[in-house]
């Protein structure tokens, strides 16, 4: 007599794709459940599976399942799993498994083969059935009519015996309880006890079971005192034979209450719609993906259309997220995040979409086994609107200080421009006074002079701040200039500026000084490097060095201008910030500069550059060097 189980057309194949769901019916059905690789290995058992044969899961998973049988039940089962994995689906397959120290139990199994999406083999899922009691029960109704009627009283799911007839003759305890309440069982058909029929129709497992001769399977209802339904149960009939003659006698009805497994199996269901109903209308994308090679395992619409896709079955067919990262290694960091923490919020990462695109994401993720389960949110707007307020605030800032600047160029410069052509003019006033003189004398003249010489300064730095101004915004006047002239040019202001002062003036120059690429600012910048060595210069005799030579770096040719004094020097902690704007003013020495802040703006408005050394190495106090790139002409 063989045994039926539960037809492999179940709830499992429906939620298959669903990995979380199948776990939960592979842990909580009553069913003995294992999962099966092409070689036999025990990759997955169920609660179930380790109640009946009392095995540790730790010693069981990698175990070969022909470990637990004989020889003869070894062979029996490797010759029908090469047909399971070839034909996909097995049933009623009887073998006998060892159960710890030679106890032995009598299992059917039941098993559907899950192939990938190439149609290879994946895994084997079998299901058990424990008929070590149903064969028990078989050989001993075969020999004593008096130990059925025992062993049907001892056994906790109800049992029923029918005539050919099918006549209810015998039920045990368990059976009378459930359906006594409505009516008296025995003497009734099996139909009217189950179904409330006046005839048997084609569901009747026994009627099939005495047609086939062979045992059937039908889920019926478990009915209350008014005939309600409160509960499911699984009948198996068994055709009874007689032995001498080999002829149907009756049948054997075993029912098992499976309401429990019925329930937990419409949560199940319920729980893997409300599941679907969130996943594919969530307002984020939702993604599976393997930790080995980033592939999408799988996802809702809304993260296929971030990616540039219409639907997740399309992204699906060729998206493997190791190859959108915009900079590779941040795959790696990010993995390596979720390790470290557990998980991560709001990790932000820069990928392509489908057609090349760079987009920012904002992911929530985390690690189940091989697999990354995350969340992701499309914040390219959200960037790139932060970049722009960035870059405003830089304009609005640059923009300030550049008024700001301004306003401290003339309000200083100017007055001071001004201040000594009112103490010249009165100086004027006051010698002819004294002296009673209509004549101009030679020191008249000379400070006539020097108020036209601060006439046509006052003159130029207003045109030089309108250049200036116009370099600051972009407009870089550039020409070559010729860079002999403008020292001359520079150290002759000097010397006429300063003719109280001991100063020495040393050039280092070749004899074809070359040009340079620069404009009309570049005196203003030469003369306040040389004045910042006077100003800022306590010696007797003043030194100022020019050396002028050439170079070559980066494949282009410079010429390289030092400007070195023996002044204070510049302190260390100071050399980083002396060219950024800071305007002092110094009435002593009626500043006509326009401070080392722009000096800088103006030479590398003319694409050189400008830093500052000490004049002997490792002792500031001995004067500075001020070096200046300009691009020869």
């Amino acid at each position: 007599m063989h045994v039926y189980l539960v037809d492999p057309r179940q709830s499992f194949n429906k939620i298959k794709k669903l990995e979380e769901a199948c776990k939960l019916i592979s842990n909580y059905t009553p069913i003995p459940y294992q999962c099966l690789d092409d070689k036999k290995n025990i990759l997955e058992v169920n609660q179930a599976w380790l109640d009946i044969f009392k095995f540790n899961k730790v010693e069981i998973i990698g175990k070969s399942f022909c470990e637990l049988l004989d020889h003869q039940n070894t062979k029996l089962f490797e010759s029908k799993f090469s047909h399971f994995k070839n034909n996909g689906v097995i049933q009623n397959l009887e073998i006998e498994v060892n159960k710890q120290k030679n106890d032995y139990k009598l299992i059917s199994m039941d098993g559907i083969i899950e192939y990938d999406e190439k149609g290879n083999f994946k895994y084997a899922h079998c299901f058990l059935k424990d008929i070590t009691k149903f064969k028990e029960i078989e050989n001993k109704l075969k020999n004593s009519n008096n130990f059925l009627s025992n062993i049907l009283s001892s056994i906790q799911d109800g049992i029923s015996v029918l005539n050919k007839d099918l006549d209810v003759i015998m039920v045990n305890s368990t059976m009378e309880r459930w359906y006594s309440h409505s009516m008296p069982i025995v003497g009734k058909k099996c139909y009217e006890v189950y179904h409330g029929l006046d005839k048997p129709c084609d569901a009747c497992p026994s009627l099939r079971a005495l047609a086939t001769k062979k045992p059937a399977l039908e889920l019926v209802p478990k009915r209350g005192p008014n005939q309600e339904i409160n509960g499911w149960l699984d009948l198996y009939a068994f055709p009874l034979t007689d032995e001498e003659s080999d002829k149907i006698i009756g049948v054997i009805e075993y029912v098992r209450d499976i309401s429990d497994k019925k329930k937990a199996e419409k949560e199940l269901k319920d729980s893997e719609e409300k599941y679907k109903y969130i996943f594919e209308n969530a307002q984020v994308g939702l993604y599976w993906s393997r930790v080995s090679d980033g592939k999408i395992l799988e996802c809702n619409n809304i993260f296929a259309k971030i990616l540039g896709y219409d639907t997740s079955n399309e992204l699906l067919g060729d998206f493997f997220a190791s190859e959108h990262y915009v900079n590779p290694n941040d795959r790696q960091k990010i993995i390596e995040e979720i390790k470290r923490h557990g998980s991560v919020s709001g990790y932000e990462i820069n990928v392509t979409k489908r057609d090349g695109t760079p987009i920012w994401l904002s992911i929530s993720a985390r690690i189940i086994e091989d697999r990354i389960e995350g969340a992701a949110i499309d914040i390219t707007k959200r960037k790139k609107a932060e970049q722009e307020l960035k870059e405003s605030e830089r304009k609005y800032k640059d923009a300030f200080n550049k008024i700001n600047f301004f306003k401290d160029l003339l309000a200083h410069d100017v007055k001071n421009i001004f201040n000594n052509i009112n103490m010249a003019i009165q100086m004027i006033g006051l010698q002819k006074k004294q002296k009673e003189e209509t004549t101009v004398t030679p020191s008249e003249e000379e400070l006539i002079n020097m108020i036209r010489i601060q006439l046509e300064k006052g003159i130029k730095l207003i045109s030089n701040i309108q250049r200036l101004s116009e370099i600051e915004k972009g407009e870089k006047i550039k020409k070559v200039i010729d860079l002999k002239q403008v020292i001359n040019t520079s150290l002759q202001y000097i010397q006429t500026r300063f003719q109280e002062r001991n100063i020495e003036i040393i050039r280092k120059m070749p004899k074809v000084i070359p040009r340079v690429l620069g404009g009309e600012l570049l005196i203003d910048a030469f003369e306040n490097i040389l004045l910042n060595g006077i100003v800022h210069n306590n010696s007797k005799i003043i030194r100022l060095e020019i050396i002028v030579s050439e170079i070559h770096e980066n494949g282009l040719a410079w010429v390289k201008i030092e400007f070195k004094d023996n002044g204070i020097g510049v302190e260390d902690e100071r050399k980083k910030n002396i060219f950024k704007r800071k305007y002092t003013k110094n009435n002593k020495n009626g500043g006509m500069g326009i401070g080392l802040s722009l000096v800088k703006s103006i030479i590398e408005s003319y694409g050189g550059r400008i830093w500052v050394e000490n004049r002997i190495r490792k002792d500031h106090r001995q004067g500075s060097n001020f070096v200046m790139l300009l691009k020869k002409g």
